[in-house]
C-alpha cells in the first residue's frame, strides 16, 4: 500500500475585536462625518449668499422705517402690477401708480429691481418708462420661470418716496 500525504488546512482563527479595531472604526466614523459636514458647508455657501441687506443697521433705523411707512400710508398711493410674457423668454413689467382717489400719478421717477429671493446672482435693475399717464413699463430681456422678488420706488417732487416689495411666481 502506498501512503498518501494529505494536506490538512488549519482551521481559521476566530476574529478578535481589539482596541485598535475599535479605534479605527471610531476614526473612520468621525472622518466620514467630517467629510459630509464639510460638503454641506461648501454647498450651503455656494447656494446662499447670506444677508445682503445689513439687518443690524436696518434694526437700528427701525423707527425711521416706521415713520417712512406712515408717511407713505398718508399718501394713499397704490401700485398694481401686470406682467406680459412675449415669446423668447423675456417679460414686460407694467406698474400702474394711482393716488388716494384713483387718479394716475404722472411724472414719477420710478426705479426698481427684480431678483431671486434666495440668490443675488440673478438680481437686475429695472428701468421704468412712463408710457401712459400713471403707467410705467420696464422691459426684461430674459426671465426664467420660478419665484422672483420685485422691489420698486417712485418719487414725485415734494412728496415722500413710495416703496413697495412683493414676490412674483412665474411659469
Amino acid at each position: 500500500m502506498i501512503a498518501m500525504k494529505t494536506k490538512t488546512h488549519p482551521l481559521p482563527q476566530p476574529f478578535l475585536l481589539t482596541g485598535w479595531h475599535v479605534l479605527a472604526m471610531f476614526g473612520g466614523f468621525f472622518a466620514v462625518m467630517l467629510a459630509v459636514n464639510i460638503l454641506f458647508v461648501v454647498l450651503a455657501l455656494k447656494t446662499f449668499s447670506g444677508e445682503t441687506d445689513h439687518a443690524y443697521i436696518n434694526g437700528l433705523k427701525f423707527n425711521e422705517t416706521l415713520a417712512a411707512k406712515a408717511r407713505q400710508a398718508e399718501l394713499g398711493w397704490k401700485m398694481t402690477l401686470g406682467l406680459e410674457r412675449p415669446t423668447g423668454g423675456g417679460a414686460v413689467l407694467e406698474a400702474r401708480l394711482t393716488d388716494k382717489s384713483g387718479a394716475p400719478l404722472i411724472g414719477a421717477a420710478m426705479a426698481g429691481s427684480i431678483g431671486r429671493p434666495t440668490d443675488a446672482k440673478e438680481d437686475r435693475a429695472l428701468k421704468f418708462i412712463e408710457t401712459a399717464p400713471g403707467v410705467y413699463r420696464a422691459v426684461i430681456d430674459q426671465l426664467a420661470p420660478g419665484r422672483w422678488r420685485f422691489a420698486a420706488s417712485a418719487q414725485i417732487a415734494g412728496a415722500p418716496k413710495f416703496e413697495t416689495e412683493t414676490t412674483l411666481s412665474l411659469r
